[in-house]
């Protein structure tokens, strides 16, 4: 007979053998962020909870560079970008229970400084990006408005109101909009008799405990435990990228992981709003035509690894933000940055993951995982794509054996699973795409998808070119943007920006970034203005002079 002791001795050392070999969620985390965690560069604050209790919160690298203070998870205080979106519409939601608003009312029942289109826009429109009104950033970036500059609610309200048109008319597109939860901040103002800031503070931070957390409303605020924002200028150097905007209702909010934890409690037992704006802030819309989006009220709702998930990110000058959860696990992960060139949507998954791994369904997560096969010619698919209802110039580039989808920000990996069937962005969410010699679509889960059409730049001669350039006048954007010919190439300046090249797309549609300006003649063929595409922002009309 053997002996039992010895038995056991051998089982427990082979059990603790095995239990050493396997990396905890916080090693894995610590393993995923260990690239930003240096006591001379940025980096992110992380935190993972569920049922509500912490699983983890650490930090990863320096909160300010200047005074070498590391980040602090549970205190330092973040710029959360359009991750605020949620917390105007949580406001909106308690004024809805208050009975000072209602959300199919007609937003100039609040605003009437704006123009009016002959259409009705509501307050709802406005929450789910339906409205059809274009995007103040690029407005007041075509409008010489510089990142540097104090730039207030009121100038912001005043670029809105100087539209003479919409991107479509209201409920027959999804758009994402800043312009709609800046105007969704007015109207908590009027109704409330408060600002957003107070309002916010006095009935949800507060009643939640959010002590860190705050709507920063005036730039020269000090904001402690703050964290500056930089953007890397070199290997291992950086410049801070900060804002004095102080524009409200899209952005502003000012948290801690901690403290976004607490408002994460909130959905699941609701102090705040109770069970009915949990509910509303959900709740994802629909199109006129009936088409299902994906956006709910300041908050996404989608699927992940057979999951729902609840889920917004932000981006802001230097910051970087995503907060998300796993309703059915009561799993939430947030990862706030203050460097750019880093995706916390995708970190804030993969830290989901370490917890939930086997909890996903097993089908579900092997569907999860795409397999790339092998294409004949990859370039024969390179080209430039225009979408011209979305007023949208992309590009499909080869490089290295790979394809890449490629605009204005973005840089996405299209993975080949079939001779033009590709997924996009493998990396965090398989989004199909599929290319044909003239189009190129892209799948958008919750909304509808975007169609492109191949373009190819016509050939331009210097001369031609000449009788391009001139003053190009907008009522709309209150600016004169100048086209001249210098080294044979087109330049667009802008006032109190670097100029900037234009290139011929296709014909008479020069490009530079993510703008793209068609020109438009009359019956005689002579140059008479031209009309300015932003992506969110389009139709804007400029008239040549002379």
């Amino acid at each position: 007979m053997r002996n039992p002791t010895r038995l056991s001795l051998l089982l427990s050392t082979l059990i603790l053998s095995a239990t050493a070999g396997a990396a905890t969620p916080v090693e894995q985390a610590d393993a995923l962020f260990a690239p930003y965690a240096k006591a001379d560069a940025p980096g992110c604050a992380v935190s993972a909870w569920r049922d509500g209790k912490l699983l983890m919160e650490k930090g990863y690298g320096a909160a300010s560079l200047e005074h070498e203070v590391a980040i602090d998870a549970h205190r330092t205080v973040f710029d959360i970008g359009s991750a605020s979106k949620q917390f105007t519409a949580a406001a909106i939601l308690l004024l809805v229970q208050d009975g000072k608003l209602k959300l199919d009312d007609d937003i100039r029942r609040h605003l009437p400084q704006l123009p009016d289109y002959g259409v009705k826009i509501t307050v709802d429109h406005l929450l789910r990006h339906t409205s059809g009104l274009r995007d103040y950033l690029i407005l007041m970036n075509l409008g010489g408005v510089a990142r540097g500059d104090v730039s207030t609610n009121a100038d912001a309200l005043a670029a809105i109101a100087r539209q003479q048109g919409l991107n479509f008319q209201p409920g027959s597109a999804y758009s994402y909009s800043n312009t709609g939860y800046l105007l969704l901040a007015r109207i908590v103002e009027k109704t409330s008799g408060k600002s957003l800031a107070e309002f916010s503070r006095t009935r949800i931070f507060e009643p939640l405990g959010m002590q860190d957390t705050r709507v920063l409303d005036d730039h020269e605020t000090v904001v402690p435990h703050r964290a500056s924002a930089y953007v890397p200028t070199g290997p291992s150097s950086f410049a801070q990228l900060m804002s004095t905007w102080e524009h409200t209702g899209d952005g502003a909010v000012q948290s801690t992981v901690a403290d976004l934890a607490k408002w994460d409690a909130n959905f699941y037992q609701p102090k705040v709003g109770g069970a009915w704006m949990v509910e509303q802030l959900q709740a994802t819309g629909q199109l006129n035509d009936g088409t299902p989006l994906s956006y709910a009220r300041g908050l996404m709702v989608d699927r992940y690894k057979g999951m729902d998930i609840v889920y917004h990110g932000g981006a802001f000058v230097g910051y970087k933000a995503e907060l998300m959860r796993l309703p059915k696990l009561k799993l939430g992960v947030a990862v706030l940055c203050n460097r750019p060139d880093l995706d916390p949507a995708s970190l804030a998954r993969k830290v989901a993951d370490f917890y939930a791994a086997g909890d996903y369904p097993a089908a579900a997560a092997a569907a999860a995982e795409p397999q790339a096969v092998a294409l004949a010619d990859p370039a024969r698919y390179a080209g430039v794509y225009w979408n011209v209802r979305e007023g949208m110039l992309r590009r499909v580039e080869a490089q290295d054996g790979k394809l890449w989808y490629t605009g204005p920000g973005i840089k996405q990996e299209l993975l080949p699973v079939g001779e033009g069937r590709f997924v996009r962005d493998p990396k965090r969410t398989a989004k199909p795409a599929t290319i044909t010699e003239r189009t190129l679509v892209i799948e958008r889960p919750g909304e509808p998808a975007a169609r492109f059409e191949r373009v190819t730049a016509a050939a331009v001669t210097p001369d031609q070119l000449a009788l391009v350039a001139g003053a190009y006048d907008s009522a709309e954007l209150n600016v004169t943007i100048t086209l001249k010919l210098k080294d044979g190439k087109l330049w667009m300046s802008i006032p109190r920006f670097d100029e900037q090249p234009l290139a011929p797309v296709f014909a008479d549609a020069y490009g530079t970034g993510g703008l793209v300006v068609r020109l438009e003649r009359d019956g005689s063929g002579k140059i008479t203005g031209m009309v300015a595409y932003g992506g969110r922002a389009n139709g804007m009309k400029l008239v040549r002079r002379g």
